[in-house]
């Protein structure tokens, strides 16, 4: 059986080695794992050897700042934006696609921390926004806030398929967000646009109610189609756009549903784009050290999916089969 090569976002960071290098649980290191031997595919600076000038522990956790809400906008469909005021270095660290934060009041316990995609930011000004739905109690609570938010960051592994983003230049690109993941849609829409690709969006409400990113593509000057892209007119549209047109890459944010909805049509149409899709995988701690996120290849290894970049289609593949 086929072994595959898991990537890990925090690699060559300031945060790298980790927590998980200190119980031999590091992700890509073979002598944090309790080999003897080095049989890593990473080509940067030695992991083991950052450890070991590290005098043998890790490096930091993330902090925790409490930060000023500049603006705060309530629409309907229980959706809010956080205009929130952080540090240059943080905001700039926030720019790239897959870009979160863990977000709550500073009264509150840490088990009340939440993870919010970052919808943009903007390291000039030193500003990032949050988009999210309130649907459960930590979304309730933070609700409540108006003038400080504790903010836990940086975090990266917001999407699947990152590299894939990064590399790809000069291409037709397929755009599909649905409901509140328009959030970490945009940050998507921004790289890809400045790296001269040609954008087809199209946007969903879904739940949400509103298509929130009108504003910021009217902007970028970028249109889009709006659609149910979990209705068979939905299915229909991205299955013509598939047929008559190859595609670089297409993005996908929105449910393990949708997803697999949009990979079937990509298989029906035989099509060898690269795929990008939101993880939706459930984060808590963020350091890959509580386990919530915690999933499984096809051939048993262990996966942290808050900081693992793992194959793209066969982790749609198996969130649809295992839920």
């Amino acid at each position: 059986m086929v072994q595959h090569r898991i990537e890990c976002v925090d690699i060559g960071s300031e945060y790298c080695p980790c927590h998980l290098a200190e119980t031999n649980d590091c992700l890509i290191c073979s002598h944090l794992q309790g080999k003897e031997f080095c049989d890593c595919n990473w080509r940067g600076v030695c992991v083991y050897q950052e450890y070991v000038w590290n005098g043998n522990k890790s490096k930091s956790l993330r902090s925790e700042t409490v930060c000023e809400i500049e603006e705060k906008i309530e629409h309907e469909g229980n959706l809010t934006i956080l205009k929130i005021k952080t540090s240059r270095t943080l905001s700039r660290q926030l720019k790239e696609p897959g870009a979160y934060v863990f977000l709550r009041d500073v009264n509150l316990p840490h088990y009340y921390d939440v993870p919010m995609s970052v919808m943009d930011a903007d390291d000039m000004n030193e500003y990032i926004y949050i988009a999210y739905q309130t649907i459960g109690a930590k979304t309730k609570m933070l609700k409540k806030l108006n003038d400080k938010v504790l903010v836990r960051g940086p975090f990266w592994n917001g999407l699947i398929g990152i590299k894939y983003i990064k590399s790809t230049r000069n291409e037709n690109c397929l755009i599909l967000a649905r409901g509140i993941a328009q959030a970490p849609t945009l940050s998507v829409i921004k790289k890809l646009n400045r790296n001269g690709c040609n954008l087809k969006v199209i946007l969903d409400k879904g739940r949400v109610g509103k298509i929130f990113l009108s504003k910021y593509l009217k902007d970028l000057k970028i249109g889009y189609t709006e659609v149910n892209l979990m209705e068979k007119e939905g299915e229909l549209l991205v299955d013509s756009i598939l047929a008559k047109e190859n595609y670089g890459l297409v993005y996908v944010g929105g449910s393990d549903l949708l997803q697999k909805r949009i990979l079937d049509l990509l298989e029906k149409n035989n099509c060898d784009s690269n795929l990008v899709v939101t993880n939706n995988e459930k984060f808590c701690c963020g350091e890959g050290i509580c386990g919530s996120c915690t999933t499984f290849t096809e051939n048993g290894e262990i996966i942290k999916a808050c900081k693992s970049q793992m194959d793209v289609k066969k982790t749609v593949e198996r969130r649809n089969m295992f839920g």
